[in-house]
């Protein structure tokens, strides 16, 4: 993680920081394996720490000086594509592997400035500082794995791997933003570029940033969008180009000099990643770990399936959800400088805790795969083969026998002639009843509503996939959204708190983008979704995951009101006086007294979920406000 100031007009009149403690506000619950620092002469300062994981982050200078061009650099990156960038770079292969990740940057960067970035796949944020040219460079990773936050002035422009790290200097005004606020408390607040506080930016995923004393310019290195067509002979050939992409994702993020775990939900796309990081891992049955929650009814059953196939003996399995949630939302105020957006980040805190007593240091996950690579949508393609009139390639993959897949087709042309090719509902009709129901039961006011234009965009959430039958186009318009880095952001922070790197290998960029390019049909089969992901897995992931229908995995079980008790400790006369300029607060007691009684109340469900929502977020800005008051700037 980093840090780095930059005084842009007048170097001798610079803030006085101090190194620790930034070092401190980057790292506030596990001291680094590694720091350090490099400042000149009150014009800049770069403060690096790192938690050892692979042997070339053994590597690593904190922060990287290269004397004879004067450029100086920090990262928070594994770059997945070293021994090709090696080569671009002249080096032989022993030069390559005793080089850090950052010095490869500074590499590229020496080589093709501001193009470099062009050359880096992997997980990256990183800033250089060119100073006789009195440049910085700094860059993001193609799909926002680590988090970069920035703040700029005519005077001065200061970045870190983490928000905390900007809120605690006289020189970057905090104020929180009240839009943002509002946005959080219907959850609408997550964004590829805003943050909590007015005028802190993040650099958005596949961006780089460059500043000079005179301007600041932000471009945008690479757009996820349609891929040109892949057009193989045959489809077991798409199988095998999409198997080798998908073993290579996951092979690249395996390098470890500690133990490794692996999130297991049960589900195809955890479960695939777990699986063939056992085949491929060195002595997967003392170095790698499963965890698991086990909430509902068939969890378990698919879990074991996959640690029994893959001989893992090392798998932990949360069968109840944790209470006292006042201690969690204290630390993630520490880690991520304002209250959590994705609730996975806190979530899986019984997997942190746990990993960092194990000694893990790698946690794999398998989210991405139903936005991108193994995608749930399949149900598209027979709606794209039929506006296309591909009706017998329609008759082949509509399910059931040849009769009722006539029949079938029939009953679709006869409803895209009725929809004029389907471009009703504006709504998804599930969506928008659940959508319609909650919205009665908001509690932030209604000033703001109007202000922000919220009400729309609360229900334009609800159109989801309304009007679309086009797989790669819904792809890269609704499920490339904020939430995708946020989750990423959020996580990845949470994870570092206990010294824990987070890997996502179905949001590879080089994966991703083999997805956008393979035609969409192969994804579907016979009323069967993710069909080109079953094929590619099939004999490596057990037979009764890779070929379960659905994700439905039964009731959920042991629910009890326990889990929800931190819900009721807090009440309206308790909040934060900045609260009521947000919130109906008496609304909000309203719901808190009702809560009790919809816990046991099955019809009311939509409604104890939005209640349990409003309170959830109510909670974590309260908190927010009073860290910011006692104990942030």
């Amino acid at each position: 993680m980093f840090f780095f100031y930059y005084n842009r007009r007048e170097p001798s009149r610079t803030q006085r920081i101090d190194p620790p403690a930034i070092i401190q506000r980057l790292m506030p619950f596990s001291l680094p394996d590694k720091s350090g620092f490099l400042a000149d002469d009150g014009e800049s300062l770069l403060v690096q720490c790192i938690h050892w994981n692979t042997a070339r982050s053994k590597l690593e200078p904190v922060p990287f000086d290269h004397a004879p061009s004067g450029v100086i650099a920090a990262s928070w990156a594994r770059l997945d594509n070293r021994d090709e960038l090696g080569r671009k770079l002249d080096m032989d292969e022993t030069e390559t592997d005793g080089c850090s990740d950052t010095e490869m940057i500074l590499r590229s960067y020496l080589k093709w400035q501001e193009s470099c970035i062009d050359h880096l796949i992997g997980d990256f944020v990183f800033v250089i500082y060119d100073r006789q040219r009195r440049k910085v460079f700094c860059g993001r990773d193609h799909m926002g794995v680590r988090p970069f936050y920035y703040f700029a002035s005519d005077d001065l422009f200061v970045c870190a791997t983490s928000l905390n790290a900007l809120l605690h200097l006289d020189c970057v005004p905090v104020s929180i933003d009240e839009q943002w606020v509002a946005e959080y408390l219907l959850h609408l607040s997550m964004s590829f570029d805003r943050t909590p506080y007015a005028g802190v930016r993040k650099l958005p995923p596949a961006h780089c940033l460059t500043v000079t004393p005179r301007e600041m310019q932000l471009r945008q290195y690479f757009e996820l969008s349609a891929e040109p067509a892949l057009k193989l002979a045959d489809p077991r050939e798409y199988v095998d180009a999409y198997r080798e992409e998908l073993e290579r994702a996951i092979k690249c993020r395996l390098d470890s000099n500690y133990a490794v775990g692996s999130e297991l939900s049960g589900g195809i796309d955890s479960s695939t990643i777990t699986a063939y990081a056992a085949k491929f891992i060195d002595d997967p049955r003392s170095r790698l770990h499963t965890f698991a929650f086990a909430f509902s009814e068939m969890e378990p059953q698919y879990i074991m399936a996959v640690s029994r196939a893959c001989r893992l003996p090392n798998n932990h399995v949360f069968a109840e959800r944790e209470t006292g949630q006042f201690p969690l939302i204290q630390r993630s105020l520490e880690l991520l400088g304002y209250p959590v957006e994705h609730g996975n980040a806190t979530f899986h805190e019984p997997f942190y805790r746990l990993a960092e007593q194990l000694g893990v240091r790698t946690l794999f996950s398998g989210f991405g795969g139903d936005e991108f690579c193994t995608t749930i949508h399949g149900y598209m393609v027979p709606l794209e083969m039929l506006i296309q009139r591909r009706f017998r390639e329609l008759f082949n993959v509509l399910p059931g026998n040849p009769l009722f897949r006539f029949l079938r087709l029939i009953k679709m042309e006869l409803r895209r002639r009725k929809t004029d090719n389907f471009a009703m509902p504006e709504y998804n009709p599930r969506f928008y009843d659940a959508y319609r129901m909650r919205w009665p039961h908001r509690i932030v006011r209604d000033s703001l509503v109007s202000r922000y234009n919220l009400e729309e965009r609360y229900f334009d959430e609800a159109r989801f996939d309304a009007g679309y039958t086009d797989l790669k186009r819904f792809t890269l318009e609704r499920r490339w959204q904020p939430f995708v880095p946020t989750r990423m952001e959020n996580c990845t922070l949470m994870a570092a708190g206990r010294k824990i790197e987070y890997r996502w290998p179905l949001l590879d960029i080089r994966l991703v983008r083999l997805f956008l390019s393979i035609p969409s049909e192969e994804h579907y089969y016979r009323g069967m979704g993710r069909y080109l992901h079953r094929r590619a897995v099939d004999g490596v992931v057990p037979e009764m995951v890779a070929w379960k229908p659905g994700k439905n995995m039964g009731a959920i079980m042991g629910h009890s009101v326990r889990e929800t008790d931190h819900l009721l400790q807090i009440t309206v006369s308790d909040l934060h006086p900045a609260l009521a300029a947000y919130i109906d607060t008496d609304t909000l007691k309203h719901q808190i007294e009702q809560f009790p009684a919809l816990m046991a109340s099955a019809p009311e469900e939509g409604k104890r979920f939005q209640y349990y929502k409003n309170v959830q977020a109510v909670l974590y800005i309260n908190a927010w406000m009073n860290y910011i008051e006692h104990d942030g700037p």
